[in-house]
């Protein structure tokens, strides 16, 4: 006999007829990000299905690898009246 508590905690899932590319896409992924296939099979899901906000924080350290990764040296000159045009 089954303890009652056990299914409330967990549910499991079986998926079918998965296509060999997505394997290997998640198996990259989860060699990547250091968890099992089956735990990046769930943070995959979780991202889809259940998104959580991100912090201020969060967005800005992304804004700031997304600047660092297009690698620009000089944007040419800056005017500060640009920051109030189109502001009435």
């Amino acid at each position: 006999m089954v303890a009652q508590w056990y299914h409330a905690v967990m549910a499991t899932l079986t998926i079918k007829q998965v296509p060999p590319a997505l394997v290997e896409r998640l198996k990259e992924r989860a060699e990547i990000n250091g968890r099992s296939m089956n735990r990046e099979v769930i943070a995959c899901l979780e991202a889809v299905v259940m998104p959580r906000e991100k912090s201020a924080e969060e967005r800005i350290a992304e804004a700031k690898t997304l600047w660092e990764s297009l690698r620009v040296k000089d944007l040419g000159p800056y005017d500060p009246a640009w920051k109030r045009e189109g502001r009435p």
